[in-house]
């Protein structure tokens, strides 16, 4: 669990960076937006100086963290050690993503979604296999391919948030003048559908059955439809999917599913022992 621990708060750190850095070379455009122009850097309240700083000491204090992480499990035959490799990973594609990618429409929300990856298939990575000492964990392609275009639907939900609250009141993204509300539409659609059928595919794959010893996870579906469905009825009803985070945890809807999906997987997993 060491290693984990100490990948999750890199992969922090590394994520403040990058945050850092979007801020500095949006924040031009974050002082046209109605909410995001009071972020410090926009606002004035941290300098650009102060800021590009603080953005090197942190990338430089996540590297440190992963090189010594105490683990065992090598990649290549033992030719590289895991954890500096997702996280140069993550550092070089948001790295890209802030100086032209998210600029780019369909690339930007690719990029956050793999960025979602990275980050999920890290920690398998870097935790030993109890079963087989010096392997990594293994993670389920369906779970895989489940967070990716999980992220993808809420990166797309975002960008569609973002197109409704600002076409009247201008300042946005400049990506945003490439995106067509149909074709964001369209491609949400995709991403929820896609989201759905992986994760219900990964329920009842023959190795979550036998890692879990049951096949009963099958019924936290509705769960996820449900806080899936509430979600997008927010981002067009209420135009608020702007800011996910607010939308998944400021909403009595959205609680109730994650909820429901805690209480039932916990139940189901109670019941497999």
């Amino acid at each position: 669990m060491v290693p984990v621990a100490m990948l999750f708060l890199a992969f922090c750190l590394a994520a403040s960076c990058i945050y850092l850095l979007n801020d500095i070379a949006d924040r031009d455009e974050d002082r046209k937006h109605p909410v995001k122009c009071q972020r410090p850097i926009a606002s004035g309240a941290l300098s650009v100086g102060a800021a590009r700083a603080a953005a090197a000491v942190i990338a430089i204090s996540a590297l440190l963290l992963v090189w010594f992480l105490p683990t065992k499990v090598r990649l290549a035959d033992g030719a590289l050690r895991p954890g500096p490799v997702v996280l140069a990973a993550y550092l070089t594609l948001n790295v890209g993503y802030t100086a032209w990618l998210k600029r780019v429409a369909i690339a930007d929300v690719t990029c956050v979604a793999l960025g979602f990856l990275i980050r999920v298939v890290g920690g398998p990575l870097v935790a030993e296999d109890p079963r087989h000492p010096g392997h990594s964990l293994e993670v389920s392609s369906w779970l895989i391919l489940c967070t990716f275009f999980g992220a993808l639907f809420l990166a797309l939900a975002k960008r569609r948030g973002e197109l409704l609250v600002t076409k009247d009141a201008g300042g946005g993204r400049s990506v945003l003048d490439q995106y067509a509300p149909q074709a964001l539409d369209a491609l949400l659609a995709m991403a929820g559908a896609a989201t759905l059928l992986c994760y219900s595919i990964y329920t009842v794959a023959a190795e979550t059955v036998a890692k879990l010893g049951s096949d009963r996870l099958l019924y936290t579906v509705p769960f996820v439809f449900f806080g899936m469905g509430r979600y997008l009825l927010l981002l067009y009803r209420r135009q608020r999917g702007e800011d996910p985070a607010a939308v998944l945890f400021g909403d009595r809807g959205m609680l109730l599913a994650i909820g429901g999906w805690i209480a039932m997987s916990a139940l189901i997993l109670a019941l497999a022992r």
